[in-house]
């Protein structure tokens, strides 16, 4: 037989083939197509390495595993020779090979190919057919416990092995000094059955083969983070020295045992090896592995070498497969996955601790403000948390025996525990921190459902949180809950839930569910009412890419933007001026102006730069409602011309109750009862549209609107900004980048209150007198003093946040100053203007009588007839021209100018005043229809006098 017609025989027909060499340092693997090219790398190393080739076909190139397989051809064992191995000469090795054969039977199967490996013996089962490795491998396994059965010394490593390499028949064995050449002994009378072989063998043994059982189930395996029974092991502590004072007690590993007894002997590295692995995840695996290579020895170097190769610990399975026999009696075999289940121990852990609850930041994210931390409670009597994490019941129990041992029953695979108690407006609730693996998890329970074990489990349930093991268990978790919110009512008082955020009545401040107070870290309080606005100020970014953007607008002198942006941080200072609110406003119906930039920035200091304001379909109440929430921050609103709230009327109303501090006065559903008014706040709205609000207020409006407009300060954008070259990259970081100014500016607040007061009093001072303000402009005032106190405040000598352009800010602040004195001064109303208005409106219901020469013309306005048929209540005045010669005589019922003057806001008193001190005015009985057709109507009239001017066909008061 050739070398070629050997590898034929005993090599699979198709796939990869893998020629090997370790004789230098580059240990060369070549995988080649045919058994031809195999022959021609053997050819070409004979003499210069000793060469190899491997039993199976591979899947791909350049991996020689086990797993790269794909098929086998034969079965084959490795007899070895020499001094140190169990036998010493070939002769001893035939004979016990032939005894083998004779006793087992397999003699009768045929002769297998024997090869000469220079220092041993290679012999081979060749089959009929390619094998596949998964059917190849029980096969192989079952022969070496036959092997083993019958006292064949075989090298255990290799007959199982699927990616085993021999020697090449035709080379030499450069091992020996002259080289030795590697042989055909004996050609075979092969090949064999496959299944023949499979039945002889298994028909031969004593006991089975024990196997790893293979569950097969439908989806995609889990990935490994966050499972349970990987946070459990986790909590596990394995000492190799528990396993070994087991062993020695009979109730250990058989195997260990085996090597203790005997690791000096030849044959022992396969099973040192397999020892190795499992001292090395073990807690004392250092010291373990020395003792372990000492026994035999085998030197430092060479531990060092196997443990850096060694990936995992060795199963039971594996271990058996290396050396048969021993584990079938072994007590444990099949119940446990390896031997270090014999060795494990649960850590736990019952101190108080401090957890920090940042989650994990991206990279484009950091934190604000420094990482809060929260206590984790020691855990009630008979419970334990895991050292990594999970909650334990001790569960005592006790042997056949009597002996009483203590076992750590699993309840959930992370840390849950309660925090504090909180009280919001008289319910109590319990705050509990889930640990999970992804971040912490905040689970709230309303404190009276501790009273049922039903309403608990379901609660948690909803919340994500389920016992392990199956619903047995939810008794233990509910137990366990139970004793961790009476051991937090015992030692705890419960925590007050502020209902708004910004300043409290203790002068901390709320924001984003964090309780700022002097000189201490921000302090996380779950505020389950305010979901919207806890997520729209949730920081992101970083504030060097939120101070970038203030530093270009400085930059580009876009002051009239900085100016009303400082509205973000102007709001919380409201408290300092003794007023409770003021309101700004962007008008412009250009586009490109920077109105929404302005709005964005400003909402950026303490949240998203859009989910921060209230959208433009949310009523004037709900934004009173909302502002209350904020209470200290600014409300913030964009396009309030929208149709949803009805018609312009209602901001008005809005402005004053922004000024007022407070919401709308309700009653209670169905009761004679008005609800109590929580809805407070001292601090700013910031409004923009496409019109100008100051000139709705002073010019299309019915009432007088002096009290308003001065409560409200107006901005007018109508320059298109022309942005330079990257500033639009700079601008888009506002999306990324919000909040994080926030977090400083909370605590730099609380941490300097008084100094704040005092500094926005001397900035009132300076304004007052810079501006001219007088008495009437108080709400200017106070508007003004907060925004550049802000400005002041965000700077480097203060919060450090960003520095602001201070007399660019007071420059713009000083033009809507003027601008908004001039629309006051317009907008003042005179009796005049009363009587001009009423003529205006109604002159179609005028009795109009003309003088003429000889004659009097009437009519009803210009050209209504006056007939019998005209009624009261379409009369509201007469005007008489030139029956008194030289003058307009106007005579209007005194009691329709009262409901006038009143629904136009003016007294009229003060009405009646003007016009005696610029007019003849008399009070009359007079018959309007007097001179008509009309029916007969006397009425207490006011009469007004004035003269003729040339040219003056007018009824209004306005040439006089």
């Amino acid at each position: 037989m050739q070398p070629l017609d050997f590898l034929a025989a005993v090599l699979p027909s198709s796939g990869l083939y893998c020629a090997a060499e370790f004789t230098t340092k580059k240990k060369e693997h070549l995988f080649v197509d045919t058994r031809d090219e195999l022959i021609g790398i053997a050819d070409k190393w004979t003499g210069s390495k000793d060469v190899y080739f491997a039993l199976a076909s591979f899947k791909e190139t350049g991996s020689r595993t086990a797993d790269n397989t794909t098929h086998l051809r034969s079965l084959f064992v490795d007899l070895d020779l020499g001094d140190k191995k169990t036998y010493k000469s070939r002769k001893e090795a035939a004979e016990a090979f032939e005894a083998f054969m004779v006793k087992t039977g397999m003699r009768d199967l045929g002769q297998p190919i024997v090869v000469s490996s220079g220092g041993g013996y290679h012999i081979y089962w060749p089959f009929t057919e390619d094998v596949e490795t998964s059917k190849w491998k029980p096969l192989a396994e079952s022969f070496k416990r036959l092997c083993k059965q019958e006292g064949l010394e075989i090298d255990w490593n290799c007959t199982a092995d699927a990616a085993r390499v021999l020697r090449v028949p035709g080379t030499v064995n450069l091992k020996f000094d002259p080289p030795k050449p590697v042989k055909i002994l004996a050609e075979g009378s092969g090949p064999f059955e496959f299944d023949a072989v499979d039945a002889f063998i298994k028909s031969k043994l004593n006991a089975p083969m024990p196997t790893a059982q293979v569950i097969n189930l439908p989806g995609a395996r889990p990935t490994a983070k966050g499972q349970p029974n990987l946070t459990l092991l986790s909590n596990s502590v394995t000492y190799f020295k528990t396993i070994v004072n087991r062993t020695k007690e009979g109730t250990g590993c058989q195997q260990l045992a085996n090597y203790i007894e005997n690791a000096a002997d030849d044959g022992m590295e396969p099973l040192w090896r397999a020892m190795l692995s499992l001292a090395k995840p073990c807690a004392d695996g250092e010291k373990a592995a020395v003792w372990l290579s000492q026994l035999h020895p085998y030197d430092e170097d060479r531990m060092r070498t196997k443990l850096n190769e060694i990936k995992g610990p060795y199963s039971c399975v594996s271990i058996d497969g290396l050396n048969p026999g021993l584990c079938q009696n072994c007590p444990h075999f099949g119940k446990i996955t390896n031997p270090l289940a014999l060795g494990r121990e649960t850590k736990l852990d019952t101190t108080e601790k401090e957890i920090d609850l940042s989650t994990p930041v991206q990279p484009t994210v950091a934190p604000p403000s420094p990482s809060p931390t929260i206590k984790r409670p020691t855990p009630p009597r008979g419970y334990a948390y895991g050292a990594n994490g999970g909650v334990y019941m001790e569960k005592s129990e006790t042997d056949s025996q009597g002996n009483s041992t203590v076992r750590q029953v699993p309840l959930l695979p992370y840390d849950l525990f309660v925090v504090s108690i909180l009280c919001q407006e008289s319910d109590h609730i319990i705050y509990i921190l889930a640990m999970r693996p992804t971040g912490p998890q905040e689970i709230t329970l309303a404190q009276r459902a501790i009273a049922s074990k039903d309403e608990t489990i379901k609660s948690l349930a909803q919340q994500n949180v389920m016992a392990m093991f199956g619903s047995g268990n939810d008794k233990n978790l509910y137990e366990y809950v139970r004793a961790a919110v009476e051991q937090a009512s015992t030692n705890q008082q419960p925590i007050q839930v502020p209902t708004n955020y910004g300043w409290q009545p203790d002068d901390n401040f709320v924001f984003n569910e964090h309780v700022y107070s002097p000189n201490l870290s921000p302090r996380h309080v779950p505020m389950r009412g305010m979901v919207n606005i806890n997520k729209a100020t949730t920081p992101h970014g970083s504030l060097d890419n939120w101070r970038r953007i203030v530093q270009l607008l400085a930059a580009r002198k876009m002051h009239e933007i900085l100016a009303i942006s400082l509205v973000g941080f102007g709001a919380p200072l409201m408290r300092f001026t003794g007023y409770d609110g003021f309101t700004w406003h962007l008008g412009s119906s250009e586009s490109g102006t920077g109105k929404t930039l302005t709005l964005e920035l400003a909402a950026s200091v303490w949240g998203h730069p859009t989910k921060f304001r209230v959208n433009k379909s949310t009523s004037d109440v709900a934004m009173q409602q909302r502002m209350g929430l904020l209470h200290s921050m600014p409300l913030i609103s964009d396009e309030i011309t929208s149709k949803n709230r009805k018609d312009f009327e209602w901001a008005p109303g809005f402005i004053f109750d922004v000024a007022e501090g407070q919401g709308k006065d309700r009653m209670e559903s169905g009761a004679n009862k008005e609800r109590e008014n929580t809805t407070y706040w001292k601090s700013m709205a910031l409004l923009s549209s496409n019109t100008h609000l100051v000139d709705y207020l002073t010019g299309a409006r019915r009432h007088s609107s002096d009290g308003e407009v001065r409560r409200v300060l107006e901005l007018t954008m109508n320059k298109v900004i022309q942005w330079q070259e990257g500033d639009t990259e700079t601008i888009s970081l506002l999306k990324t980048n919000y909040g994080v100014a926030g977090h400083r500016y909370a605590q730099y607040l609380v941490d300097n209150r008084e100094a704040i007061d005092e500094l926005v009093s001397k900035t009132r001072v300076r304004i007052k007198r810079e501006f001219g303000f007088t008495d009437d402009e108080r709400y200017w005032l106070a508007g003004c003093t907060c925004l550049v106190a802000g400005a002041l405040l965000a700077g480097s000598k203060h919060a450090g946040i960003v520095d602001y352009p201070i007399e660019g800010v007071i420059s713009v602040l000083k033009g809507m100053v003027a601008n908004a004195r001039s629309s006051v001064k317009d907008s003042i109303r005179t009796a005049e203007d009363i009587l001009n208005a009423y003529t205006r409106e109604y002159y179609g219901k005028f009795v109009v009588v003309k003088a003429l020469d000889n004659a009097v013309a009437t009519s009803l306005g210009e050209d209504g007839v006056i007939d019998q048929s005209i009624t009261r209540s379409e009369i509201f005045g007469r005007v008489e021209h030139g029956v008194t010669i030289g003058h307009i005589d106007f005579y209007i019922e005194e009691k329709l100018m009262k409901q006038y003057c009143s629904s136009m806001s003016f007294g009229y008193s003060d009405f009646k005043r003007q016009m005696e001190d610029n007019y003849t005015v008399s009070y009359v009985k007079k018959d309007l229809m007097a001179k008509t057709k009309g029916p007969q109507m006397r009425v207490n009239a006011m009469k007004i006098s004035r003269k003729i001017n040339e040219d003056d066909d007018s009824v209004s008061m306005e040439a006089a």
